[in-house]
């Protein structure tokens, strides 16, 4: 299975409604870093939408937002090309590089500091439907690699994993667990 397009979201504590002008400020500022490894190519406002995508930074390797729709306000992060080994070794570089982009972001001045990360909330997705179609097919293929993430990055058995019940939707997670690490910690046990 070639696994390219990983979406991976980090649900905050931020309103539907947040302003997100910070976003473009900050985006703005990291689209004309010409040696980013994501190489940003173009920037999308959809701030008008409500419970849209948001703000965001459009690479040829990967795209990077903060996204307004799905279940909660979050830092989304989109892979689409360039991940290799297996589908494990692919997740985990997804999880690696959202996290390193969303510490850059808290990092930014400009980064509202009223918006929590609530890291024991996740969207996991994955964008290509001929690659990953919502089958049970897919779900043998994926789920092993998808716990053994999980279990580095929560403990077995210390989160809990809702599939989407939608086939007409792109496959994908919604990810839970009780304990709230902090993005160092999950960065941590991702390199363990």
């Amino acid at each position: 299975m070639d696994l390219q397009r990983v979406s991976l979201k980090i649900l905050t504590d931020a309103p539907v409604t947040l302003n997100l002008d910070p976003f473009l400020v900050i985006f703005s500022r990291w689209r004309t870093d010409a040696n980013h490894p994501a190489q940003w190519v173009d920037l999308a406002d959809y701030a008008h939408m409500p419970r849209g995508p948001g703000i965001i930074l459009i690479g040829h390797r990967c795209n990077f937002s903060f996204d307004l729709g799905t279940a909660a306000p979050g830092i989304q992060y989109l892979s689409k090309q360039g991940l290799e080994g297996s589908s494990e070794d692919r997740l985990r570089t997804v999880l690696r590089d959202c996290f390193a982009l969303t510490r850059s972001l808290l990092g930014e001045s400009e980064f509202p500091s009223s918006v929590h990360l609530l890291t024991g909330a996740l969207e996991l997705a994955f964008n290509d439907r001929l690659e990953t179609p919502h089958t049970a097919e897919t779900d043998r293929a994926l789920q092993p690699a998808v716990t053994k993430v999980l279990d580095r990055l929560y403990g077995p058995g210390k989160y809990s994993v809702k599939p989407e019940p939608d086939a007409g939707r792109r496959y994908g997670f919604t990810i839970a667990a009780p304990e709230d690490p902090g993005l160092e910690v999950l960065t941590a046990r991702l390199a363990q």
